[in-house]
């Protein structure tokens, strides 16, 4: 299992677009629309193999009667930085290491794109939305970041608040990136700092 990227979310795209490409620096490409979950989104690929996901609500689909993921039918204010999500090779094996319900296991399409991914039934992923959502992407899927133009930024750390932080790191044991610091704290919450040309720059969901 490991990172593969991460998702800001906005009342608008408009907004969690230029919240991201302000803070980064860089331009980001035109994603697609979700027709599963009534979303939208914009993408932008980092020199690392990962992306980031700048993701709203899709003003044109009326009447929608199922809960979006990354918990958007209850987001408001400010754009901000909301989930991240890791990959695996096994979806159904890699679940069984979680003693907390990831939710279900999705198939999910968009364009060429399809994969596989947990989305829980009230849209919250565990430890109050810091928990990341598990995708594995399908066999034939160029995954985005190598179809996506890289641009010079990386990830250079991520920070992930909880109080109850031990049960987290346990739950993710499989996890091994150094690049990654679970921090007990009644705040909850994730910071991802980023390398640029013009320095480190950050992305939170405080």
């Amino acid at each position: 299992m490991k990172i593969d990227h991460f998702a800001v979310s906005g009342m608008k795209l408009e907004e969690a677009t230029e919240y991201v490409e302000s803070t980064l620096g860089y331009k980001m490409e035109k994603g697609g629309k979700h027709k599963l979950f009534g979303t939208h989104n914009n993408l932008l690929g980092l020199k690392d193999g990962l992306y980031i996901e700048a993701i709203a609500v899709d003003p044109a689909v009326k009447n929608f009667n199922f809960s979006r993921w990354f918990n958007l039918d209850n987001f408001y204010g400010d754009p901000k930085l909301t989930n991240w999500i890791c990959n695996c090779e096994n979806i159904n094996q890699c679940i069984l290491d979680f003693d907390v319900d990831v939710g279900d296991i999705l198939k999910i399409k968009r364009d060429k794109l399809n994969w596989k991914m947990t989305v829980k039934n009230d849209g919250l992923l565990p430890f109050n939305n810091t928990f990341p959502a598990i995708i594995e992407w399908g066999d034939k899927t160029i995954h985005p970041s190598k179809s996506l133009p890289k641009v010079d930024c990386e990830l250079f750390h991520l920070s992930i608040y909880h109080p109850l932080v031990e049960d987290l790191r346990f739950n993710l044991k499989n996890l091994n990136d150094k690049r990654i610091s679970f921090i007990q704290n009644n705040e909850k919450g994730i910071v991802a700092e980023f390398k640029t040309k013009k320095g480190n720059k950050i992305l939170s969901s405080f």
